[in-house]
């Protein structure tokens, strides 16, 4: 393996240029699926063809005595000499950390945590997110082949087609998926499947529940809380065999969950000048280690006299009961821990009973037979782990079973190779998260459009695939579009249309502020024999031309896909750039 991480140009699965796909095509594949997670990413793989493949998670990382599915998301840049620290490496730098939610800075921050810190951690290494998303991912899937060539032989693993999979949150905006694409292309992955986090979760954890206690129309909620973010999304049973279906009932919601409230109680308690001393780097480092793999997932809320010590004695630090040091130990009682859980837990139970909720309206509208009953909520993720998240949600669902699956942590990057694999599950429909649309020109009503100005040839309507719209998959959408052009050339026949969207729960009919453009796309006529268009004379007696294409939308299970069609010919794909 090439021990340098660098990399040019994206790669097909090596760290060298890709065969020439039209001329080289294994039978052999291997899937391998990244969880580039906010506060921990991990790596799982499988191989096909095979009746029954396994899915292999990768649990050995650098700087991690004991096997575990995944590394922590955080990277250092090395002052001088070039290079980075990753994961649990030593850090001796200031670490880089919610790489992650820097792609999409469009979300929301809750009250209890602050943006500035990861952009401040950012603007300390002088480059974009994309850039550090791409170093990191690049790291981990190096190592992630060395793993693999350590238990397969070196030929086999080289001649085998990669495909590769990367999860991203539910809520995320098409432009942070499109950036999260960008970096995994610079970290040489190529080609890239995008799946929604919750589907993925959902898909690994129904797997395991398949053949015990699932019957036709139960309805199952995912709440996949990681370390960074929640995402909730709900399935309905649709088909048992040959394989298991599901639908989705309601759009997904989520937000950001920012798992750094630890950081901050520690921070408050040191002060900023030793929370920031290099010599103190690694205890910090540690403590929280100790608090995601083992305080975050035992306390459980109801023991009083629960209590988890940290100790800082290599550190540099000012011993002293006024700030909660003694001996260099930090002691945490039930009550400090419930400080540091009950916003985070709070924000997850709220999004819990809306989706809860969402989910029976819609059934009792539909009279479905089991429109009140809910059959289990599911939790993945390595906040899903937590074992006080759990029974809190216990007590406000007494009704709804609540399950974390065994290796509920590692159920995202395994749901997502399973979303490649020959398939027993899938989601047959999914529901449209936000509304999309284009503008389009309508005829002037004198009631309804009194008051706006009339226009010739101009766009001035909304036409919408709107919030809760039933995608069915593989599903085509098509939006309509006409240009007149007053001479036949080249560059009148390359246009530029906008995609927009709105995040509201109804769509205004026309464009307004809550309308924000989603999207540009490039279109290009050029191919196209120009005496098929429709020829007419303008107002003034010119001649001009009436050019009608479509715009077809293939969604996905995160992603959209464009492509122009011309007098229902498929004239090719069409790329989308993201402002």
């Amino acid at each position: 393996m090439v021990n340098k991480i660098k990399q040019d140009k994206p790669t097909s699965g090596t760290l060298t240029p890709p065969r020439d796909q039209n001329t080289y095509k294994s039978d052999e594949q291997i899937i391998i699926a990244m969880d580039f997670g906010t506060t921990y990413s991990g790596v799982a793989f499988a191989f096909l063809p095979s009746e029954n493949p396994m899915v292999h998670s990768v649990d050995v990382w650098p700087g991690l005595l004991c096997k575990q599915p995944k590394t922590p998301t955080i990277i250092s840049y090395h002052r001088y000499g070039g290079g980075f620290a990753w994961g649990a490496q030593k850090h001796n730098e200031h670490p880089i950390h919610g790489i992650k939610l820097l792609l999409d800075p469009t979300q929301e921050m809750p009250s209890y945590a602050s943006a500035s810190t990861f952009r401040g951690d950012l603007n300390r290494s002088g480059k974009p997110a994309v850039e550090v998303a791409a170093d990191f991912m690049r790291a981990i899937y190096k190592h992630a082949m060395e793993r693999i060539v350590a238990g397969w032989p070196e030929d086999y693993i080289q001649d085998c087609d990669k495909k590769f999979v990367l999860s991203v949150p539910a809520v995320w905006s098409d432009r942070a998926k499109d950036l999260t694409l960008q970096a995994a292309r610079n970290a040489g992955l190529y080609q890239v499947t995008l799946v929604k986090e919750p589907e993925a979760a959902a898909l690994y954890a129904l797997t395991e529940f398949k053949d015990t206690s699932l019957s036709i129309g139960d309805a199952i909620v995912i709440c996949d809380a990681g370390g960074g973010t929640v995402d909730l999304i709900s399935y309905e049973i649709a088909k048992l065999d040959p394989r298991l279906e599901l639908k989705e009932l309601v759009p997904g919601t989520g937000s950001l969950n920012l798992n750094k409230r630890f950081e901050e109680v520690l921070r408050e308690l040191v002060g900023e000048t030793q929370f920031h001393d290099p010599k103190n780097a690694k205890v910090f480092a540690d403590a929280l280690v100790q608090f995601e793999s083992s305080v975050k997932r035992s306390f459980d809320g109801d023991l009083p006299g629960d209590e988890h010590i940290f100790n800082f004695f290599m550190g540099n630090l000012t011993d002293g009961e006024k700030i909660g040091l003694e001996n260099y130990h930090w002691n945490l009682k039930c009550y400090d821990l419930k400080l540091i859980f009950d916003p985070i837990i709070a924000d997850i139970i709220l999004k819990v009973n809306k989706q809860v909720q969402d989910v029976i309206a819609k059934r009792l509208l539909e009279n479905h037979p089991k429109a009140k009953t809910i059959k289990a909520i599911i939790l993945v993720g390595g906040f899903g782990c937590s074992g006080y998240l759990k029974s809190r949600l216990v007590r406000e669902h007494p009704t709804i079973q609540v399950i974390q699956p065994h290796d509920a942590w590692s159920a995202i990057v395994k749901g997502a190779v399973l979303t490649q694999l020959p398939q027993k599950i899938m989601v047959v429909s999914t529901q449209a998260t936000r509304h999309y649309g284009v503008t389009g020109s309508h005829i002037y009503h004198d009631i309804e459009d009194k008051g706006y100005p009339k226009f010739m040839d101009v766009y001035g309507k909304w036409r919408t695939l709107r919030r809760g719209d039933n995608l069915q998959r593989p599903q085509k959408i098509h939006f309509s579009f006409y240009r007149t052009i007053h001479s036949i050339s080249d560059e009148n026949l390359i246009f530029r249309e906008h995609l927009e969207h709105c995040e509201l729960d109804s769509a205004p009919i026309r464009p307004d502020p809550t309308v924000a453009v989603n999207c540009s796309l490039k279109v290009d006529l050029r191919s196209v024999d120009p005496t098929t268009f429709r020829e007419k004379t303008d107002r003034f007696g010119n001649p001009c031309w009436d050019v009608h294409y479509k715009l077809v939308v293939t969604i996905n299970s995160a992603i959209m896909m464009f492509s122009l069609e011309y007098k229902g010919k498929n004239m090719g794909s069409v790329k989308a750039k993201y402002s």
